[in-house]
């Protein structure tokens, strides 16, 4: 069998991925990129020859693909951009494959989810056509910045519009380390209030920067 190495931003995270039987995490993300020598170490450090990493931000898919070749072992990545990609890459994972086969099925798994976060923004600037001031609530989608605003509620609502949630069954909602768990309770509830017919579930990520990531599938 192959080996897992995945990289997550807080503790609530990491467990997940262990719980999931990755093997190895990497504690990164946003701003906090893990170096390629920190991932070389973890593939080193892991039993399997043949292991499979799990970036989870766009930020680090090239210190993955530098610490792939470094490595002496086979080493694939899966170019995850967000966490619950990698999450969904994970459980996309069948050991009964070939190591190359089973690489590619945990990239198509990985591309069935919808992923949104919540953050402040650090700097006005204007991105897709989207104005945003410092200290603004900005939601982004996959990655890609969809609306900001000064009211997270309000900006929470137009991101999950973006993601087009009646077409999903699951919105899972992981809250940061800044975030209190009634308030994220509150938001839980909400939501399901406007979203009846989708499945709500809540889950602490522990990460920092971003109140709130969301995957949809």
């Amino acid at each position: 069998a192959f080996g897992t190495v995945a990289v997550a931003p807080g503790e609530g995270f990491s467990e997940l991925f262990l719980s999931l039987n990755a093997d190895a995490v990497v504690t990164g993300g946003q701003t906090m990129n893990p170096s390629t020598q920190d991932l070389v170490e973890a593939i080193e450090g892991v039993a399997q020859d043949q292991i499979v990493v799990l970036p989870n931000n766009g930020n680090i898919i090239g210190a993955a693909q530098q610490a792939a070749q470094l490595a002496r072992k086979q080493v694939l990545v899966v170019p995850t951009k967000t966490v619950p990609q990698g999450i969904a890459a994970l459980l996309g994972r069948n050991l009964q494959l070939p190591f190359e086969q089973n690489v590619e099925a945990m990239d198509q798994a990985s591309r069935t989810v919808l992923t949104a976060e919540i953050t402040t923004a650090v700097r006005d600037a204007t991105v897709n056509g989207v104005a945003v001031q410092s200290g603004q609530t900005i939601g982004l989608v996959d990655d890609v910045l969809v609306t900001a605003g000064d009211a997270r509620d309000a900006v929470i609502d137009a991101t999950l519009e973006r993601m087009a949630l009646a077409e999903r069954e699951v919105l899972t909602i992981y809250y940061g380390q800044h975030v209190a768990e009634a308030d994220a309770q509150a938001l839980a509830e909400r939501i399901g209030a406007q979203y009846p017919n989708q499945t709500i579930e809540l889950r602490f990520g522990g990460q920092p920067f971003y109140d709130f990531i969301m995957s949809a599938e």
